[in-house]
């Protein structure tokens, strides 16, 4: 037996055991006391780490901390969206130390972090209440109803086809610096319709 709990981990049943792996919250849900290792998962998540428990039959028999590589060009891309006066934000299913240790490493402006895949539109919807126009970049199915809600979708190249199904923008190549170009060329091609709007009245 399996089952995929969204935004919160797994359940299944392995030769007669009932096996979990997922978050703090998902177990502690399920009355399985985290206690023992959460001095451990403290530890694991302000390095930018997301931790996964595990636990056999109701008790925790373990942790396994993972993290995702940060694009290469995520740095110079945020840096390059301050320059030009945009504020950045990450929402994010991650936990909130994991999110604000990976965000204190690129500079991002914004944390929203504990938010599951169906959450996302919402925090976009109240991202545009509180600074107007959102554009959001994303790469994954639980991305495209954010990508569709916000005014500017754009989606990674490498990312799933539904995603960019949803977007207003790919970027082919996949790097974030694609979306500083993108700003670029748009405020350009604008620069230029308005001198030719000029020039015709």
């Amino acid at each position: 037996g399996f089952l995929a709990i969204r935004g919160k981990g797994i359940v299944a049943q392995i030769d007669g055991h009932d096996v979990r792996v997922g978050s703090r919250r998902m177990l502690e849900e399920a009355s399985i006391s985290t206690a023992l290792l959460s001095d451990t998962v403290d530890e694991l998540e302000s390095s930018g780490k997301t931790t996964m428990l595990v636990a056999v039959d109701g008790e925790l028999q373990g942790l396994i901390g993972v993290a995702d590589t940060l694009k290469e060009d995520s740095v110079k891309a945020v840096r390059a969206l301050h320059r030009l006066g945009i504020q950045t934000a990450m929402i994010t299913g991650d936990n909130r130390r994991t999110a604000e240790a990976i965000a204190r490493h690129v500079k991002i402006d914004h944390v929203v972090a504990g938010v599951l895949p169906d959450g996302k539109v919402a925090e976009v919807k109240r991202l545009q209440d509180q600074h107007g126009m959102v554009a959001f970049v994303g790469d994954g199915i639980n991305d495209a109803p954010a990508l569709t809600q916000a005014n500017v979708g754009i989606a990674i190249g490498t990312g799933t086809d539904i995603a960019i199904e949803a977007s207003d923008v790919t970027l082919v190549r996949g790097a974030l610096t694609g979306v500083v170009e993108a700003i670029n060329l748009s405020r350009a091609t604008f620069r230029k319709i308005r001198q030719n709007l000029f020039w015709a009245f």
